[in-house]
């Protein structure tokens, strides 16, 4: 097991740590920070949040409108004014009216998904909770959920909110998945593990995931 803090946590598995510095520094991560600090700054963190999630229902129901929106190719004088027009129906605060526009213009909407997982992970971060995906093939009982999120509580110094997946496909253990943090102890992956080291002890195997 990765962690002593904590052995009950996960017994045996993959642990990833995906350094929140790194992406902090990546491009999504300037653009987030950008973000985050002015978002800070006007006291409208919560509020931005909101504006992502009004923003993807919007455009999950109006396709046409997305692709105009996200559009690089439209003058600037447009782009602001269409994104003006949005914003005011959607009641979208000027600071993220703002923001999208300067994403769309430098033509980085396609890393958008990854500037709002890491303004999230900040978001997070500065009201001291963790946030935590748990997946398992089957549904945990009530017992299980609640000797989970003890071990949880006891494993990150933040309030912890738990979230329940299922996937058939990991075939059995569980999987939980934190920001910065992946712990895998599914079946699946300790599969992959045995057929990682066979292939590097030189030894031909075949393993497919579906």
């Amino acid at each position: 097991m990765c962690y002593n803090k904590n052995r009950e946590l996960l017994t045996c598995g993959i642990v990833n740590f995906n350094s929140f510095k790194a992406l902090s520094t990546s491009l999504p991560g300037r653009y987030a920070a950008a973000l985050f600090e002015e978002g800070k700054r006007t006291d409208c963190l919560k509020d931005i949040i909101m504006n992502f999630e009004s923003m993807d229902k919007f455009f999950a129901k109006n396709v046409a409108i997305q692709k105009l929106l996200t559009s690089a190719s439209i003058s600037a004088k447009s782009l602001i004014d269409c994104w003006n027009v949005v914003g005011a129906h959607l009641g979208f605060r000027a600071i993220f009216v703002n923001f999208m526009i300067i994403v769309v213009k430098n033509k980085r909407y396609d890393i958008i998904n990854m500037i709002r997982h890491i303004f999230d992970v900040a978001f997070s971060a500065h009201m001291n909770k963790r946030w935590v995906v748990v997946t398992t093939a089957v549904a945990l009982s009530t017992e299980q959920k609640k000797r989970l999120l003890n071990v949880l509580g006891a494993f990150f110094s933040e309030k912890v909110s738990v979230s329940y997946k299922i996937d058939q496909d990991i075939l059995g253990g569980i999987k939980i998945n934190s920001d910065d943090i992946i712990a895998d102890a599914s079946v699946v992956s300790r599969i992959r593990q045995v057929a990682e080291f066979m292939s590097s002890s030189g030894v031909k195997v075949a393993y497919h995931e579906d």
